[in-house]
């Protein structure tokens, strides 16, 4: 029998209103413990009428007798046990009797009556029901709608009397009725959203709106399979981005938009023509899902930002352990948008164009030595040549005349690379329809973003279509969606050292002694697509001829699709599917005409390459939510097919082409030489989720999975990963001193295992053809595939807390994280005699990361007028050896127990006990023994992002960066080595070259005896040498190819810290008036001025960018400036 109970949904709402009103105060609690059941049915005495009961109960209690009451019929009692006493003894007999007759018996001579609502009897004090009953007449129906600030819809909203327990929550469409008393204040909540209280009064319908209420944990994340849960819930780290704030400063991938807004997440950012950002959470890459599905063949850049509702990042394995392997480095949620924010139509436009403003870092040459060698002029290799501009003259090439020519020696190209680089563009524009009905909406965008490159023909097409759209029929929900993406290039080659990189030819090999511009014809005419318009015949080609002839182009579609329904079996158990889609087919030609010197074949080549593939991913899913009393439970029963397909091929042409400018196989002068690869791999997936709350402040999640993979050794196929996580409301359970008004901790663990590589556990022959006079071959593998694999394993666990001071006005929320990893795998050495080379094998060795994270967010101005909020994120990620393996490991001294795994080593030079270095007749020497150059990862990555706004006005800048870390500065070595370098314009270089006085003195100690000994790890074991000043004069040219070799030969000096500063993002805002709008038929609409990649500070980074984390003579980066346009209609 039931005798406690709570529920918020009532059909006789005022009954149970007035009967609280009348109860003393210190009988409110027993009210509502009484009666709030009641409310669910309707008065009517048919039921009671037509139902006929036996009772013959002798010397009986109370509770005996309702007992049977409940057992012959579907009555429910409902009492406060404080004020009933069931154990009453009684003696009741009723023959076909109905349950009036059976009461008035029972409670004949107490003060007890009873009140029958359908199949629901309340017993209650007469006088309180009496009471109760007198007030009816004082209610009113009342009806409304509650939405957002943008105007949509919320679903779920809480509509509650104040101070009683007669409520009720919004349907689909937002609106809710609800008989309440006309004296009554309605109290309106939602996650996420502020509070709000109304008086009733004499209105009857209601327009809501709530506003967001940025500064609770109450906010809604998205997590593992697209559910939404309440983020103070949740024991492990999550951090949300709003779709609102990627849609103004648009460029090609959204990725750079992220940089900076989440703790923990390093984006590193190219400076090259259609190079994707590379994204790392916790040191990791993380999988991206979008609307629910880990597609395989999807990127960032496959997203446009104007269909992004949220981005919820998931950090660390214990976050996303429903994904299995795919998901043990963190995930990134990406939710669509599915339609418009309230019925009808809307249609939106959003455009955005940045122009290049200039550049933040590019590589700059000396323009007073020519090309050439010892102080020659020759246009054959090196920028060690002659002095310019002194009246020299030398035998140079005529680009007009195509013969070689007595000319002055004139630095006529010192600004070469900049008159070679062009105005770089960038546009995004979108436009978009959504509309909504009662039972559903669908939301449809084109968008088109055009990328021109800051070198000669690079330009980046690429068009995005897609579609999403919600039903609901009866218990039905159904969701779906598409996303098409079209990208063409016209070329993507010149980036990077070696023959066809425009700074490669450009900067460092070639000097200031011609003019570029005069080389835009690059064939000679007559012998076009045959012979290049060139002065060089040694290793460095035309620009120009690079841009336009020697080309990569490629042509690229892919479509991701998804559809999913839910059916609501019970109002707590639901049934779900979700199936994703994906497919891709990709084109590229790559070109090389005749007459290449360095880029290429000389006598030409093409070749085409192609790949398709797709992969499916299907789920199935059992959930239940349960509420019993203070615990609330939520369950879920599921699993996964996994399955991945990839096709390429490529073909090109053998021995060059056939017929000059015709780009074909067919114009191969030998047989077309090809090859071909296919893979596939299947995951089959269970796994179960368990959730329980207690009184919404404690909260315990456990999850389990297993997997059964294709790529691992049938007995170790199958592996299990449990997690577990809990979260705990500390301000719920204790009263916090001033200014605290929250806090949260948390806590996860669990254990993640990923299966190999397609191949590393099977056997597979490596086909080819024309390989050797003109036959094909079939090779065995080297590698000896083993089949005791067993798959990687992470154990990780994750602490944090969360707490708000100042009336939530300043918020934090820390996290430390520990990953460990171990049953790694490796290639190891075996012997030939085996029959192969090599085998892979699971080895002893344990790598340990683990970090700290910090979010800080601060309302630090509001006021009617004045908004102004500022959002902190910082991060410290370590990677150690927690564990060595003696035999597998690699060898050396930074190969410890404890010590950091990232480390970084080159053959510094020989240097004596106090660091000078040591030169032998006046040239250093390399030492044989490796040396410590740094750490690869940055010691903390930050970002900060402010958005200030006045009326109409808002103010948004975005910084970021990162301390530490360290990386091969190529760029300086290679303008070092080959005589281009701004700092080798020197007074000795001067004297050698025009004097011909060979008199540098480089700093540093030669030795006068003695002699030292190492041992194997190059310390000093025994020294007895002598030193002395270097005193030894040698060229200056020769010192400095000796001290700065050819850059494939790192130098110990450029190894540099990768410490930079950066102004990300910047936009002002003016959003028109909304009367001003109405007037022009517009919802809305604003104009921004936008810029990205604003300011740069590098510590020791000067002529290339360090926010991609490596040089391999990177590109300029680029500072972009323009403007964005909104309309809404």
């Amino acid at each position: 029998m039931t005798n406690y109970f709570s529920i918020q949904f009532f059909r006789r709402p005022f009954f149970l209103c007035a009967l609280l009103k009348q109860t003393p105060r210190c009988m409110k609690l027993s009210a509502i413990l009484l009666f709030v059941f009641a409310g669910l049915a309707l008065a009517t005495e048919s039921y009671s009428q037509s139902t006929l009961l036996d009772i013959n109960a002798k010397n009986k209690t109370v509770q005996d007798v309702l007992d049977e009451i409940e057992k012959q019929s579907e009555y429910h009692f409902f009492y406060n046990n404080k004020q009933v006493n069931t154990s009453r003894i009684v003696t009741v007999k009723s023959s076909k009797g109905t349950v009036f007759n059976i009461l008035d018996q029972l409670f004949s001579g107490t003060d007890i009556s009873y009140k029958v609502l359908e199949k629901s009897i309340i017993l209650s004090q007469k006088e309180t029901l009496h009471k109760a009953g007198a007030v009816q007449q004082d209610i009113r129906k009342i009806s409304g709608v509650v939405k957002d600030a943008t105007g949509m819809t919320i679903i779920g909203a809480n509509v509650v009397e104040k101070g009683s327990t007669n409520g009720t929550v919004t349907d689909a469409d937002g609106r809710f009725e609800l008989s309440i008393p006309s004296n009554a204040t309605l109290t309106i909540s939602y996650i996420g959203y502020l509070t709000q209280n109304i008086t009733v009064g004499n209105h009857t319908l209601f327009d809501i709106t709530l506003e967001e209420d940025s500064k609770t944990l109450g906010e809604v994340v998205v997590t593992a399979f697209g559910i939404k849960r309440e983020e103070k819930a949740l024991g492990y780290a999550v951090q949300k981005v709003k779709g609102d704030e990627l849609a103004t400063v648009k460029t090609v991938d959204i990725a750079t938009s992220l940089t900076g807004k989440v703790a923990g997440m390093n984006v590193k950012n190219s400076t090259e023509f259609n190079a994707s950002p590379t994204v790392l959470v916790r040191g990791e890459e993380p999988l991206i899902v979008v609307d629910g599905v880990p597609y395989s063949n999807i990127s960032l850049r496959d997203i446009v930002s104007d269909d992004i509702e949220s981005i919820d990042v998931l950090k660390g394995a214990t976050a996303s352990a429903l994904y299995g392997a795919r998901g043990g480095s963190g995930v990134i949620m990406i939710t669509t948008k599915k339609g418009s924010t309230e019925e009808g139509l809307d249609i939106s436009v959003n455009s955005s164009t940045m122009f290049n403003a200039g550049y933040l870092a590019i590589p700059e040459a000396q323009a007073s030595y020519s090309s050439g060698t010892g102080g020659k002029y020759d246009s054959y290799d090196y920028v060690w040549g002659d002095k310019l501009d002194i009246g020299h003259t030398a035998v140079q090439y005529n680009p007009y005349t195509y013969e070689w020519e007595e000319q002055p020696l004139v630095s006529k190209g010192k600004n070469n690379f900049r008159n070679f680089l062009e105005q770089g563009l960038s546009t995004n524009n979108n436009i978009s329809v959504a509309w909504k009905g009662k039972n559903g909406g669908f939301r449809t965008s084109l968008n088109h973003v055009y990328s021109k490159g800051q070198y000669p023909n690079e330009k980046l097409q690429k068009l995005t279509y897609s579609i999403t759209g919600n039903a609901k029929y009866g218990n039905l929900t159904f969701e779906g969606g598409a996303i098409w993406n079209k990208r063409f290039y016209s070329n993507d080659r010149g980036a990077g050292y070696g023959g066809g990189g425009y700074i490669y030819n450009l900067i460092v090999w070639t000097g200031a002694d011609y003019d570029v511009r005069d080389y835009r014809d690059y064939w000679i005419q007559g012998k076009e697509h045959q012979q290049q318009n060139w002065r060089y015949s040694g290793y460095y080609d035309n620009p120009y001829f690079l841009a336009y002839e020697c080309t990569r182009q490629n042509d690229y579609d892919k479509l991701n699709t998804y559809a999913f329904a839910k059916y609501d079996i019970l109002p707590w158990l639901n049934v779900s599917t979700r199936t994703g889609i994906d497919f891709y087919a990709s084109r590229t030609q790559t070109k090389n005409p005749i007459g290449t010197i360095n880029a290429g074949n000389k006598n030409g080549s093409f070749s085409l390459s192609k790949g398709t593939g797709y992969s499916v991913n299907s789920d199935f899913i059992l959930a239940a939510n349960q509420t019993f009393g203070d615990f609330n439970i939520d369950g879920m029963l599921g699993g996964t097919v996994y399955y991945y397909y990839d096709d390429s091929m490529t073909s090109s042409t053998s021995n060059g082409l056939s017929i000059p400018g015709y780009y074909s196989l067919n114009a191969s002068k030998d047989p077309v030489s090809s090859s071909s690869s296919y893979k596939s791999k299947r995951v089959n997936s269970v796994y179960a989720k368990l959730s329980m709350a207690w009184n919404n402040l404690l909260f315990v999640d456990a999850t389990g999975r297993n997997d059964w993979s294709s790529t691992l050794p049938a007995e170790t196929r199958s592996y299990f990963y449990p997690s577990v996580s809990a979260s705990l409301l500390m301000s719920e359970f204790i009263d916090l001193p001033e200014p605290f008004t929250f806090w949260k901790m948390r806590g996860s663990w669990t254990v993640t295992k990923s299966d190999l590589s397609i191949f590393d556990t099977q056997q597979a022959y490596s086909v080819s053809t024309n390989v050797w006079n003109k036959l094909n071959t079939a090779t065995y593998p080297t590698s000896l595939r083993s089949s005791t694999l067993k798959p990687v394993t992470a154990r990780s666990y994750e602490i944090g807390t969360a707490f708000n001071v100042w009336n939530n006005r300043l918020r934090f929320d820390v996290a430390y994280y520990n990953k460990l990893k171990y049953n790694l795998t490796r290639n190891a050495t075996i012997s030939s005699a085996s029959g192969f080379s090599s085998t892979l094998l699971n080895y002893e060795e344990e790598q340990l990361r683990r970090g700290v994270e910090l979010t800080i967010g601060a309302d630090l101005i509001q006021t009617n007028d004045w908004k102004w909020n500022v959002n902190v994120n910082w991060a410290r990620d370590r990677y150690f050896y927690d564990k060595v393996d003696p035999v597998y490991s690699t060898q050396n001294q930074w190969v410890q127990n404890g010590l950091r795994w990232d480390w970084l080593s080159v053959r510094d030079w020989e240097r004596d006990p106090d660091g000078n270095i040591i030169l032998y007749n006046g040239l250093p020497r390399r030492s044989e023994y490796q040396s410590f150059a740094g750490y690869e990862y940055p010691d903390w990555i930050w970002g900060i992002n402010s958005t200030l706004s006045y009326k109409n006005w808002t103010l948004y800048m975005a910084f970021d960066g990162r301390v530490g870390g360290t990386a091969f500065n190529q760029t300086e070595q290679a303008m070092w080595n080959s005589g281009s370098h701004p700092k080798s314009d020197t007074p000795e270089r001067y004297e050698e070259v025009v004097n011909g006085n060979i008199n540098y003195i480089a700093q540093g100690v030669k030795i006068v005896s003695g002699s030292v000994e190492y041992d194997t790890d190059g310390n000093i074991v025994s020294d007895t040498r002598v030193f002395a000043p270097n005193d030894v004069p040698v060229s200056y040219q020769s010192f400095i190819q000796a001290y700065e070799p050819w850059s494939g030969t790192q130098a110990y000096q450029n190894f540099r810290s990768t410490t930079f500063f950066k102004i990300r993002e910047l936009s002002l805002t003016y959003a028109f008036p909304k009367n001003l709008c109405n007037k022009v038929n517009l919802k809305g609409a604003s104009v921004s001025f936008i810029g990205q990649n604003l300011l740069l500070w590098a510590k020791e980074f000067k002529y290339a960018d360090p926010d991609v984390d490596k040089d391999d003579l990177s590109s300029p980066s680029q500072r972009f400036l323009g403007f964005n346009v909104k309309l809404d209609f």
